[in-house]
């Protein structure tokens, strides 16, 4: 009867023996698991983050570029103006100029 008990404690040790590595084994590729599932997380997340930033970026640009528009085109009209009231000047200034030429020579 001692034999026979020494050997169901000996079986048991051996079963709980097996049953810890079992349960090892199981937590190593649970934690395998989990790594590989977190780095996929990780590169969606990243992946997700860099697409929200480039539209960001994007919208940024557009909308710059809508609220620029008017500005430059009040600056191109501006230089427009500036460009023919030079014109008119020059326009002018040749006019006396052929004026005083004309009015040289008749007197002469």
């Amino acid at each position: 009867m001692a034999l026979e008990a020494i050997k169901i404690i000996k079986d048991s040790e051996k079963q709980a023996t097996d049953i810890v590595s079992k349960a090892i084994a199981s937590g190593k590729e649970i934690l395998k698991k989990s790594e590989i599932y977190s780095d996929g997380q990780y590169v969606k997340i990243l992946q997700a983050a860099k697409e929200e930033t480039n539209k960001l970026i994007e919208n940024a640009k557009e909308e710059g570029r809508i609220k620029s528009e008017p500005i430059i085109q009040a600056g191109k009209i501006e230089i427009d103006n500036i460009l023919n009231l030079e014109k008119e000047r020059f326009e002018r200034a040749v006019n006396m100029v052929v004026e005083r030429i004309v009015k040289n020579n008749g007197n002469s």
